[in-house]
């Protein structure tokens, strides 16, 4: 008996793992040239090699893992509550249970501070790629709301067929991620394509569209969400795969993959994106701006947006209310203040390419003078 509890203990050196995964998350805290060391050299070879490997199945890793994981933990926790009642030395077991759970979060979170977690202390894409962003007027939401309500009248007129299959986008999206890491080079990497995943249907539930999965490095995407949506939540989905964490900034990194890839199913879904976040700022801001604006929208552009909300509606509940309080305490232990707000943030990118686009005429013109005064 007293081999065995020493057996059980002897395991308690897996802690130390804890520590070092916080002195790593503190390092990168800390230190950008740790940060970049990462980014640019450890990250890109763990997250490519391990990718490649896991990409050699179309079926999600990530989703067997966490449901064998959640079995394995609620057949434990079963097991122990029955030694409770029917054996001796309950406290005993009751402390092993407690240590083999902090033994099993120690690993997780280092692994996790290892594969992806220096990764929310890298320089924001906007940083990197020096697009600056400034506080905007209710002028300039308005009209970065009326661009794209006629942009996305004029891509639904464009996108007239049905939508592909999951397999034919998830190649596509893993593409265009591709095409538009050759203007932006932080997004560089050979990643393989999103999988699809739903947990049995119950993923829903959780109102939970896609997640990048750091132990597999896999992107996966939830296929039973409305087919409008899955195209940019693909490329979501591949913009945390390739090191880019903060939820704001990938939401516009998936939109400019989609706008930009000339494909109207991908254009059109991405514009979607980018009015559902503008059209909740410009309400918040300016509600007649909103319902004035909002009318020029398509009728079938409408239709698109009430069936997507419909489908949500139906997963209302407790666990859609769990969901997004994980959520966001997930995302303000990552040193993302905001929480689940900082989706919102995605709109202040948009103003910036806004406004580049306003003023992109006038200095081509001033740009035409100068030349023909030199002629």
């Amino acid at each position: 008996m007293k081999n065995n509890d020493s057996l059980k203990l002897k395991r308690l050196w897996v802690l130390v793992l804890l520590p070092i995964g916080i002195i790593i998350t503190g390092a990168a805290r800390s230190s950008a040239a740790f940060c970049k060391f990462y980014t640019d050299s450890v990250y890109p070879f763990m997250s490519g090699t391990l990718n490649y490997l896991f990409s050699m199945t179309e079926i999600s890793v990530a989703q067997i893992i966490i449901i064998s994981f959640a079995v394995f933990i609620a057949f434990y926790t079963l097991v122990t509550i029955l030694s409770l009642i029917f054996r001796p030395n309950r406290l005993k077991k009751l402390l092993y249970y407690a240590i083999n759970l902090v033994c099993i979060f120690s690993i997780i979170f280092f692994f996790f501070s290892l594969t992806c977690g220096i990764n929310y202390y890298r320089p924001s894409f906007a940083e990197e790629e020096g697009i600056i962003t400034e506080k905007s007027t209710s002028a300039e939401l308005a009209g970065l709301f009326e661009d794209l309500t006629g942009r996305l009248n004029e891509a639904k007129a464009q996108f007239t067929g049905n939508p592909r299959s999951f397999r034919s986008n998830a190649e596509l999206a893993r593409d265009y991620m591709q095409t538009l890491a050759e203007k932006y080079p932080s997004l560089s990497g050979d990643y393989g394509a999103p999988k699809a995943v739903n947990f049995f249907g119950w993923m829903s539930f959780t109102k939970i569209t896609g997640f990048f999965f750091p132990f597999t490095y896999e992107a996966n995407v939830n296929d039973t969400a409305p087919a409008v949506s899955l195209p940019a939540t693909m490329c979501h989905e591949l913009v945390h795969l390739r090191g880019h964490m903060r939820e704001d900034e990938a939401n516009y990194i998936a939109y400019l993959a989609c706008t930009q890839s000339g494909d109207p199913e991908f254009v059109y879904s991405g514009l979607l994106l980018a009015y559902s976040h503008t059209s909740s700022a410009l309400y918040a801001e300016d509600p007649q701006a909103y319902r004035d604006i909002s009318e020029k929208l398509d009728d079938a552009v409408k239709k698109d947006i009430a069936d997507k909300n419909e489908y949500w509606k139906k997963y209302d509940g407790v666990v859609a209310e769990i969901s997004d309080t994980v959520n966001d305490a997930y995302l303000k232990a990552n040193d993302r203040k905001d929480g689940v707000k900082s989706y919102g943030k995605m709109v202040d990118l948009l103003l910036a390419e806004y406004r580049q686009k306003l003023t992109a005429p006038a200095n081509t013109e001033e740009q035409n003078k100068e030349t023909n005064n030199e002629g």
